[in-house]
């Protein structure tokens, strides 16, 4: 029987080398203004914005409803749920590794490279 090989497990900085790679620049061919660079930088933050949300929303559906032992009873307890749901959304966007984000930035670049 063959062996299988196994391929070396990614170490920390492989992982984080690959998703601190920057997305194509929206200047690609063409001069970076300051102009261009804000809105491709604003392009990015909204997209970002947009992947959190959406992950808040999946967090909050997918959170047991019967966690006052974890967060509280009441209103504070709802509140500290919703700001767990919130900062754990807005970090898992941060890393990019669910990919929202980058396809709503590379679908906007194309969207206005054909303007």
């Amino acid at each position: 029987m063959p062996a299988i090989l196994r391929s070396p497990a990614p170490d920390l900085s492989t992982w984080a080398t690959r998703q601190s790679q920057s997305a194509p620049s929206a200047a690609a061919g063409r001069s970076e203004s300051p102009a261009n660079k804000r809105a491709v930088d604003k392009a990015k933050d909204v997209a970002q914005q947009f992947e959190a949300l959406y992950l808040k929303q999946m967090l909050d559906a997918s959170l047991p409803k019967d966690s006052e032992s974890l967060f509280g009873e009441g209103t504070s307890g709802t509140m500290w749920r919703s700001m767990f749901a919130d900062t754990l959304a807005t970090t898992i966007s941060k890393t990019g590794t669910i990919g929202i984000a980058d396809m709503i930035y590379k679908s906007e670049l194309t969207r206005t490279k054909d303007k």
